[in-house]
């Protein structure tokens, strides 16, 4: 799958999935001539889609034998890798939806003391999911709202936790996400933290490594459209108004990107470059339906940091395949445009996805998507 007029994709793909060496098609066919494996014909037969989403099941289960001290996948392993896939295809769930974070730690959110920061913290106590508050100062409070809704999330703050960590510091950056099940960048520069090269490039390089080498299922950027237009307005105004900040967030994805290609399957990362962020005095959530995603950079519009902090949560706690390593573009349908004028075409012929629910919205996904090439 590939954008119309060529694609910049974050990573090569082919169908012969080789992490560290490992050619899982090679596998599967092995596995056929085993008697514990009868159904890995049929899954062989689904193309690569179905069995690389196996494949990163198995990777999963070979991680649980060497956390156990052994250093083998035995037939009781894989027995339990196909009745993991078999359960999923018997509720007629395709491999993008099955593959969830499998940690119970909490969702850590880096900047967390910012506008949207502070709303994502919130999203993740509504859906009753722990969440690790990291701050410059080690201290965390409500966004403002409503006073109904500050108390029902309120009543959940046993599931809050805040540290302090400085985003600078690599080693206090690695300890303080240890065992997390995804980490969310909302740090940004500001006259407080820090400038754009520290915060929007290379904090968000090292939050990234940090997460590969602590194997954190995900990692989920929030960054910009048109950090990859240069020439675009919107780029040159949100440069020249903060510092070089849209060069900064275009080094800091290329990087990830860059950190990300061939590494641990279990980890990923997904890019969010939200439209300009309203600022209503209530941040009220629209919801999915709302909501447009689009992919290439090529297409912009406004969002709420309401909205925003909830796709973004949404984001965090999936681990749907066609959402690994890639990039894409976040705003509400009624306020789309082109970033640039020659991407006209792209609100007719462009890929511009909708649903009633997050989970429809995130279906369309391509996953190792970075920008059109024109």
């Amino acid at each position: 799958m590939c954008l119309e007029k060529g694609v910049s994709r974050t990573s090569q793909t082919s169908d012969s999935y080789q992490p560290n060496g490992i050619d899982f098609r090679d596998l599967f066919e092995y596995l056929l001539d085993t008697d514990t494996t009868p159904c890995c014909s049929s899954i062989l037969a689904k193309g690569p889609e179905t069995w690389i989403f196996y494949s990163i099941m198995y990777i999963r289960v070979a991680s649980l034998s060497q956390r156990s001290n052994n250093n083998s996948i035995n037939r009781r392993d894989v027995a339990a890798l196909l009745l993991i896939g078999a359960g999923g295809a018997g509720f007629g769930l395709k491999p993008t939806e099955c593959l969830a974070a499998d940690s119970d730690g909490p969702v850590a959110v880096l900047g967390a003391n910012g506008r949207t920061g502070a709303l994502c913290v919130t999203a993740c106590l509504d859906r009753g999911i722990p969440v690790l508050a990291l701050t410059r100062t080690g201290t965390w409070t409500y966004p403002p709202s409503d006073e109904n809704k500050k108390k029902e999330t309120s009543s959940k703050s046993s599931l809050l936790s805040v540290a302090a960590c400085d985003i600078q510091d690599p080693a206090a950056l690695m300890q303080s996400i240890k065992g997390c099940r995804a980490v969310i960048y909302a740090a940004s520069a500001s006259k407080k933290g820090g400038n754009a090269k520290a915060i929007d490039h290379i904090g968000v390089v090292e939050a990234g490594k940090a997460c590969l080498q602590q194997r954190i299922p995900r990692y989920v950027v929030l960054s910009s459209t048109a950090t990859t237009r240069p020439k675009s307005l919107g780029y040159i105004f949100t440069n020249l108004s903060v510092g070089g900040i849209m060069d900064e967030k275009r080094k800091g994805e290329q990087e990830v990107i860059q950190a990300y290609a061939d590494k641990d399957p279990i980890s990923s990362f997904t890019i969010v470059r939200p439209g300009g962020l309203e600022e209503p005095k209530l941040n009220k959530v629209l919801g999915p339906s709302s909501l447009e995603i689009s992919q290439g950079d090529t297409l912009a519009g406004i969002i709420s940091r309401a909205d925003l902090a909830e796709v973004t949560v949404e984001l965090a706690l999936s681990n749907a395949a066609n959402l690994r390593n890639t990039a894409l573009e976040l705003y509400y349908t009624d306020s789309v445009q082109p970033c640039e004028s020659r991407f006209k075409s792209q609100i007719t012929d462009g890929i511009r996805l909708h649903g009633e629910t997050y989970q429809d919205l995130f279906r369309g996904v391509q996953p190792s998507i970075d920008c059109l090439e024109v």
